[in-house]
């Protein structure tokens, strides 16, 4: 913080989205030209897969960490507790902490 209090900070670090594409099912009804157009519905398979994981990624990447990086700095290190009145969370840290594979 500006004043030189320690409140965490979330960054995105090695993000893999992997959509299998046998998972999604595209089902075209109706007349011949959507009987046509379902021939094709392997390779909107494969585009709706990649769609899917841009968006997954770009949200994990940046969307979560800029909305808890956002409510962290608002909330100036402390949460008031609305099921006790009067009682703040004071959630300031003197040092940062990492969370990996081994600590969850």
């Amino acid at each position: 913080m500006a004043d030189g209090r320690i409140v965490p900070y979330v960054t995105a670090v090695d993000i893999i989205c992997g959509i299998n594409r046998f998972d999604i099912n595209i089902k075209l009804w109706g007349n011949l030209w959507t009987d046509l157009a379902s021939l094709a519905e392997v390779f909107f398979v494969g585009t709706v897969a990649g769609l899917i994981e841009d968006v997954l990624y770009a949200t994990l990447n940046t969307g979560v960490p800029l909305a808890f990086n956002s409510f962290s700095k608002a909330s100036d290190g402390y949460l008031p507790l609305a099921i006790v009145p009067n009682w703040i969370l004071d959630w300031e840290t003197p040092l940062p902490f990492e969370v990996n594979s081994a600590n969850v």
